[in-house]
């Protein structure tokens, strides 16, 4: 027979016998066997994300983002992203420096004169033609700084490496 004394002073004398022992070891064992698959399993899942970086990445010309992760405002700046599975490709310029007196301020993005667009940290007139930031559509400047595109779809490398 095994006694012991808890440390917390408390009057209780516990006493545990040979038979005790025997079934907390086969108690143990149970509760092993139900646990350590849970925690193994546990363990994987935490680690399967480690392949998967969030946080600011430098990927060519571009910062990579994860999905649904808050970019930083840019100050006097824009962006232009592309999302690829769980990441979002974006590529950041200054907004460029308008040349009229009153240009338009728009709630997101680069301010602009009348007649022109604000596009990729430069300025466009009206029904010009030009690449796309995504390095593969066309684009072309519309009024009120809208910016026609073509549909070819893309991928983030040719964005991201074009000129690299």
């Amino acid at each position: 027979m095994y006694c012991a004394f808890p440390r917390d002073r408390v009057t209780h004398l516990f006493c545990i016998t040979s038979h005790d022992t025997s079934l907390l070891k086969l108690k143990f064992k149970m509760l092993q066997c139900r646990v350590f698959p849970v925690l193994v399993f546990a363990v994987i899942y935490i680690f399967s994300f480690i392949g998967v970086s969030f946080g600011r990445q430098t990927y060519g010309n571009c910062i990579k983002y994860g999905v649904g992760e808050i970019k930083p405002v840019l100050n006097n700046g824009d962006r232009f992203c592309i999302t690829e599975g769980i990441y979002v490709y974006c590529k950041e310029f200054k907004c460029p420096i308008t040349k009229c007196v009153r240009p338009v301020v728009p709630y997101r993005g680069c301010s602009y004169c009348k007649g022109t667009c604000s596009y990729g940290g430069a300025i466009y007139q009206v029904s010009d033609r030009f690449t796309c930031l995504d390095g593969v559509n066309s684009c072309s400047c519309g009024n009120n700084n809208s910016i026609l595109s073509t549909k070819i779809a893309t991928n983030p490398r040719s964005m991201c490496f074009k000129g690299h």
